[in-house]
């Protein structure tokens, strides 16, 4: 047995050895990134096919087409500028390209590409400050490759923001070598990809600094901060409501923004009451359990990014179908980076690098894949190689579309917004709850798109709803499978 052992251990040490080359390190990141990229890509567009996405991604389309025909990018459903959400900047020149092709098959497709070059800085950090044999580095890049959060948030529509995760590492990884023009251009990246992540260019100034590059540290950290303030305080009031966007979330410690931080402040009891309830703590769990809880060895690196996670955290936001997978961005790029040097402290010292334990980076992978097994939305329980399909219902809601006109202003239920959303005027329709239409509320609608097989509603209810409709003038020009397009009677509105 002690022989065979033996025999694994040195065929393992020749598998790394035979990879240990510049040509490996050359191809095996980009390859390792094409196949995450093509697999997460694969898997949205397949979602987006049988429209289960949602309708988050139907905001950017509209804005898309808004700023296509010169119109401020305004999301009728949010009463809402884009940019005044998140400041997410970078979604300019996104949109500027997305007119070449379909709009939300290609905000799918980039950001499935930005989460999978992820792997290539993981890589480098690993082979280069890091000082990792092959092994080290395949196993952490798979358990980035199989995290829960990076497949939820491929899965939950469309954020600007996931570029963030390769730019934060990749600014790191510059700025560890002392490329300060390429760190600042990553980082700019991130800034331009979310307002709040400024907090997250903090957080990397702090790691430069505790890495005793103290000057460049702290200008990135004064940088990051003054752009989160000038954003959250400044630009994004001035574009929208004249507040903070985000002030509702915190409304359970004050008004205002300066009544939100003095309510904080007042109350550090209530604060951390908030913040240990129990889905808290799992989300905590899910960013740093697959990686082996390596992150808690070189904890310098992580809590840096405490703060951001804390303002996530506290904040009353609407949960979506896969959580808010996009508030992990910042703090997975540092716990893959504390993980990666969490492991060359664990291994041991080679002729040339460091050799990490063959068992434990077996264990690495199979807490990456239980986890990814058990959380991720690409699960195989979850079947996705069933998704893409489409039954005779789904190919009844896609037909509904065709009888818009495109200057339509059309309501339709969150399945189907996405695809009503490239137009001037797009609304989701609710109708989880039984409601009577309203001729106030439906004034401005050309049409209404309506699916029984989503609505609980009694048949009594159902035949109240066409009465009334009829009753707005509204007349039904398509049902099949349960769905409707009722189209406004000319002359009528």
């Amino acid at each position: 047995m002690v022989g065979l052992r033996r025999k694994a251990d040195i065929t393992f040490l020749r598998w790394q050895a035979h990879f240990d080359s510049p040509i490996a390190d050359r191809i095996i990141p980009w390859f390792g990134a094409f196949l995450l990229s093509l697999s997460l890509a694969l898997l949205s567009l397949s979602r987006f096919r049988d429209l289960s996405v949602g309708e988050q991604i139907g905001y950017y389309i509209q804005a898309s087409h808004l700023m296509e025909i010169g119109e401020p990018p305004e999301i009728t459903q949010l009463g809402l500028n884009i940019f005044a959400i998140q400041a997410a900047w970078l979604f300019w020149p996104i949109s500027l390209v997305a007119r070449l092709f379909p709009t939300g098959e290609f905000l799918l497709t980039i950001q499935a590409l930005s989460l999978g070059v992820a792997v290539v800085p993981i890589w480098r950090i690993a082979r280069g400050p890091a000082n990792l044999r092959t092994g080290g580095a395949v196993a952490l890049a798979v358990a980035y490759s199989l995290h829960p959060s990076i497949h939820n948030l491929n899965l939950a529509g469309f954020h600007p923001e996931a570029i963030a995760i390769p730019a934060l590492l990749a600014a790191y990884l510059a700025g560890h070598y002392e490329k300060w023009l390429t760190s600042s251009g990553l980082l700019f990246l991130v800034l331009l990809s979310r307002a709040d992540l400024g907090l997250a260019v903090v957080a990397i100034g702090v790691i430069f600094i505790l890495e005793n590059r103290k000057v460049a540290g702290r200008i990135i950290s004064f940088v990051g901060l003054l752009w989160f303030l000038l954003m959250a305080f400044w630009v994004q009031p001035s574009i929208g409501t004249g507040s903070y966007p985000h002030l509702d979330a915190f409304l359970h410690f004050g008004d205002g923004s300066l009544d939100v931080i003095f309510g904080m402040l007042s109350d550090p009891f209530g604060l951390l009451k908030d913040l240990l309830v129990r889905s808290n703590f799992e989300q905590i769990i899910l960013i740093i359990a697959p990686v082996l809880f390596l992150p808690l060895i070189h904890l310098r690196y992580v809590l840096p990014a405490v703060p951001l996670l804390i303002f996530y955290l506290i904040a009353d936001v609407p949960v979506g179908l896969m959580g808010n997978p996009q508030q992990d961005i910042a703090v997975l790029s540092v716990v893959f980076i504390a993980a990666t040097y969490a492991l060359m402290k664990m291994g041991s010292t080679g002729v040339s690098r460091i050799l990490v334990g063959r068992r434990i980076l077996i264990i690495l992978l199979l807490t990456a894949t239980v986890f990814f097994i058990r959380d991720s939305a690409s699960s195989p329980f979850e079947k996705p190689w069933e998704w893409g399909r489409r039954d005779d219902t789904d190919i009844a809601r896609v037909t509904s579309v065709f009888w818009l006109g495109p200057d339509a202003s059309v309501a339709a239920p969150a399945n189907l917004y996405p695809e009503i959303a490239e137009r001037k005027n797009s609304f989701v329709l609710k109708i989880d709850v039984p409601f009577v239409p309203n001729g106030e509320e439906l004034k401005h609608l050309d049409a209404v798109i309506f699916d029984k097989n989503i609505a609980s509603w009694t048949n009594a209810e159902l035949v109240e709803f066409e009465e009334k409709m009829k009753e707005l003038r509204f007349d039904r020009r398509y049902d099949s499978e349960g769905i409707q397009t009722w189209i406004r009677k000319p002359g009528s509105g």
